[in-house]
């Protein structure tokens, strides 16, 4: 045998033993433990057997994405709760999730807590407006059982600045908490560390539920939910999922709506306005009333008739409108009426119409 295959031969030999080695001293997962479960003693771990500190609760987030789901299935599985989402962007029903009421009512008939979030395009406080009152106009009133999530990873966001985006935020956290609901804000690592304000990191009343697919989470905050991964497998759910775990204590009766609602009634009902001043012009008149409080917009009534008949109306968000295509040199009579809205988009009025003003129009 030659010097340089003897060597060969000890080389092979050494490899082998540290191989072997290796195996025998490497810390050991059970092989009967699946990644994102839980071990023999009831402890959740992660995709490589290490526990994950303060996991109490697994939770899936879900959308139309996963199409068809059998929630008894998932009922039967190590899965404790349900993030559904209710849509994404303005209060624009094309713009609803597909499958929220179907995944809702799954929940809710196999007892599977749950709560909602929605994708946000919001550029501006207005927008955040409409995103609010699009997910109160599809919970409808229900309790939930876990905070309500605004889902901030859009990449246009990202340019507005931390100024912007916490205003954006604000807007849309106020709205949601007014209605008696606990509210949070979900981002991934990189929008956490770098496009939110740091308030919101410090803020407790901001539930926090931090994406980032890795065996560990690395945000230095204190996160309520983390989202670990989004290759899940679950029974009763076709193809990939993401997962979730939530960090500490628990109870259903934090998250439930902390106020009763009549009807819906997102905000008071307005009281009566009052007619300022009417200007004419030709062939048009504008009127201009009193603002009120609760109030979102008015309607406006105008007739050529003292009594109202033959009336027309034009719904106004400010308090001024000016009426146009009037007949000329002709007297009209007009009436303002104050409304807010419900959770479903409805128009709440006030209960009277405002003081009856007439002006002649001009020739």
């Amino acid at each position: 045998m030659s010097e340089s295959f003897k060597n060969v031969i000890k080389g092979a030999i050494i490899i082998s033993l540290v191989f072997v080695m290796g195996s025998i001293f490497a810390p050991q997962i059970n092989a009967a433990t699946k990644a994102w479960s839980k071990n023999s003693k009831g402890q959740f771990v992660n995709d490589e057997g290490d526990v994950i500190k303060n996991a109490t609760m697994k939770g899936v987030d879900v959308s139309k994405w996963q199409g068809n789901i059998d929630w008894k299935k998932v009922s039967k599985t190590d899965v404790d709760f349900a993030i559904i989402r209710c849509g994404f962007g303005d209060n624009i029903t094309s713009q609803d999730d597909a499958y929220w009421e179907k995944n809702v009512a799954g929940c809710i008939k196999n007892n599977i807590p749950f709560s909602t979030y929605l994708y946000s395009y919001a550029q501006n406080t207005t927008q955040a407006k409409s995103e609010a009152h699009h997910v109160l106009r599809l919970l409808k009133g229900r309790d939930v059982y876990f905070p309500i999530y605004y889902d901030m990873e859009e990449g246009a966001q990202a340019k507005l600045g931390k100024t912007k985006v916490g205003q954006i935020a604000n807007t849309f956290l106020n709205i949601i908490n007014a209605q008696g609901y606990k509210s949070g804000i979900y981002a991934n690592l990189n929008w956490w560390n770098n496009y939110i304000p740091g308030s919101f990191s410090k803020d407790m009343t901001v539930s926090k539920w931090v994406a980032q697919w890795d065996s560990d989470l690395d945000y230095k905050g204190s996160a309520n939910m983390w989202q670990c991964t989004s290759k899940g497998s679950v029974s009763g759910i076709s193809g990939r999922v993401d997962l979730n775990f939530w960090f500490g204590a628990y109870n259903a009766s934090w998250y439930k709506r902390s106020i009763t609602v009549r009807s819906g009634i997102t905000v008071e009902r307005p009281g009566k306005t009052k007619i300022k001043s009417i200007k004419a012009g030709h062939k048009k008149l504008t009127v201009k009333w009193k603002k009120v409080k609760h109030a979102v917009g008015y309607k406006v009534k105008y007739s050529k008739y003292k009594s109202m008949k033959k009336s027309k109306t034009k719904i106004v968000k400010g308090k001024k409108v000016t009426l146009k295509k009037l007949k000329a040199r002709k007297r009209y009579y007009v009436m303002v009426r104050p409304y807010s809205t419900t959770v479903e988009g409805k128009r709440l009025y006030a209960k009277k119409w405002s003081n009856k003003k007439s002006k002649k129009t001009k020739k």
